[in-house]
């Protein structure tokens, strides 16, 4: 009778995983080109974190809001917009299995008013 192997459990710094994570998330942001071999590597790294139980989230493009795990860096008038909204990302949250384990950091636009615009001018 073959003795099947016990499966390990491996301990890694969340820290590490967020690092890993958010290293991956910028090559794949970086990768215009959705055919290129390069840009489905990135995919793939992604799917892989994903099946590990790590979501990556940029909220970029997505309303501002005080209760997202995020660290708002700086607020940016913008012409535009009717609400805060988060323009940039410049570090995306990461979360393992729903807790988060890296913190994002964004710059959110804001909507520019008129008297504001008016002193521009």
């Amino acid at each position: 009778m073959a003795v099947q192997p016990t499966p390990r459990t491996v301990q890694v710094e969340s820290r590490s995983l967020a690092d890993v994570a958010t290293a991956v998330w910028r090559l794949s942001t970086k990768l215009a080109d959705e055919s290129s071999p390069a840009r489905r590597h990135a995919q793939t790294a992604m799917d892989a974190l994903a099946e590990a139980g790590i979501e990556v989230q940029s909220y970029r493009d997505q309303g501002f809001d005080p209760g997202l795990a995020i660290r708002v860096l700086a607020f940016q008038p913008r012409p535009g917009l009717a609400r805060e909204t988060i323009v940039e990302t410049v570090r995306p949250t990461i979360y393992l299995h729903g807790k988060v384990i890296g913190m994002g950091e964004v710059i959110v636009g804001t909507p520019v008013s008129e008297s504001t615009a008016e002193g521009e001018r």
